[in-house]
């Protein structure tokens, strides 16, 4: 990505000792930042670097944006005093974050001094309200499509007001990541997700960034939804930053019909039965993966009667419990259904109840049961179902598969 080349050895080995000078443990380097390039046709008016994981070691992955595509490298973090030392000489300024210090780097006609910041890391906004736990996406990442989305600001800090979706955003990434280990994509040339009711697609932009530029897999992303002007804005978004397999199109989740099944299904927030539909098009496509939140789920609610259910409705007479009870009852009847379709399913919390009342998120993760598990869970269900005098839509939907 980034042809750096030493001028001379005599001002890496001085960049070198300078910072053992300073004691700039550079094996401890958690994210590093070159800015203003000497040079006004340098590729990169920024190089951004953070901190990662990979089988055989820790590396830096150095990220830059050049004509609205973006470049990546990963340097070992053994070789990073290097890179470092050929780098400083093309910007005039770095900044260095460790676990616990931040430094910054002046470049004054080759001659290299540092400066170390009086204001302890923890106490910088950046790490803030818990900022201090290490996202799959981070402050500080070269993601300019977080910019135009308003989630980061031109430094790519988050944005004050901003944190509660910058949150939400990475705990969906990390409950998709998770599917993701669980699941086996080795053999794919490229995975095939399809977001259903994909709105501003914060959401989806953040996953196509996750699975092409850090998880480096052949994805393509598909958006659905209803609103033609979304569509139009989401798919310049796209071709504006160069997502060149990301797509949205109009459509009604519940005669969609994909040219080719896809590999994942997203439906986050699905409005009453539309979580229904998406589960029922996942588990008729025979998907690998399944992430849906549900919200307003009204159906069974409405179904639930008193009549019916005689003396067991009495603590459902107040209006509040009676919703709740009903959405978790849904839900349930969800996670087992999918279950008797062999899912490995599992219900988790997407964000806190301090940023939405809808926080659930069901996980299914294609799997196989053996048949007396499911022969049981099958008259469970129609039991339940009896019991309570109700008709779900998704049972409905699964008797015609």
């Amino acid at each position: 990505m980034y042809d750096i080349q030493f001028t001379k050895q005599a001002q890496k080995d001085a960049v070198k000792v300078e910072c053992e000078k300073f004691m700039i443990d550079f094996r401890n380097i958690q994210k590093i930042i070159f800015s203003s390039p000497l040079d006004k046709t340098e590729k990169f008016a920024k190089l951004a670097g953070r901190r990662i994981k990979i089988k055989d070691g820790e590396y830096i992955q150095f990220e830059g944006f050049y004509n609205n595509k973006a470049f990546h490298e990963n340097i070992a973090v053994d070789s990073l005093v290097n890179f470092f030392g050929a780098a400083i000489l093309k910007y005039k300024r770095a900044d260095i974050f460790l676990s616990d210090s931040h430094y910054m780097a002046f470049n004054k006609n080759n001659k290299i001094s540092y400066h170390k910041t009086k204001e302890k890391i923890e106490n910088k906004s950046m790490l803030n309200h818990n900022r201090n736990k290490n996202y799959i996406i981070n402050e500080g990442d070269n993601i300019p499509i977080l910019c135009e989305l308003g989630i980061f600001n031109k430094d790519f800090q988050v944005i004050k007001g901003m944190y509660s979706k910058f949150k939400q955003i990475n705990n969906f990434i990390e409950i998709i990541d998770s599917g993701v280990k669980d699941s086996d994509f080795t053999n794919k040339d490229i995975i095939k997700i399809i977001d259903f009711g994909c709105g501003n697609s914060y959401l989806t932009f953040a996953l196509y960034y996750y699975f092409v530029n850090i998880k480096k897999f052949r994805a393509e992303i598909t958006g659905i939804d209803l609103q033609e002007d979304i569509i139009k804005r989401c798919t310049k978004l796209a071709e504006k930053y160069n997502y060149a397999n990301l797509f949205f199109e109009r459509g009604d989740i519940k005669n969609y019909k994909p040219e080719i099944n896809p590999d994942i299904i997203i439906s986050l927030h699905g409005c009453n039965t539309a979580t229904d539909y998406a589960i029922y098009n996942g588990i008729k496509w025979g998907v690998g993966l399944m992430f849906v939140a549900p919200c307003c789920q009204h159906e069974i609610n409405a179904q639930i009667k008193r009549d019916a259910l005689g003396d067991l409705y009495a603590p459902l007479r107040y209006g509040v419990l009676k919703d709740r009870f009903a959405s978790v009852l849904t839900d349930g009847l969800r996670a087992n259904i999918l279950e008797l379709f062999d899912y490995k399913t599992d219900i988790a919390e997407f964000v806190g109840f301090n940023h939405s009342p809808k926080n659930l998120l069901i996980k299914a993760v294609k799997s196989s049961h053996h048949e007396k598990y499911k022969n049981l869970l099958r008259e469970q269900i129609n039991k339940f179902i009896s019991d309570f005098n109700i008709n779900p839509t998704l049972w409905e939907l699964i008797n015609l598969i």
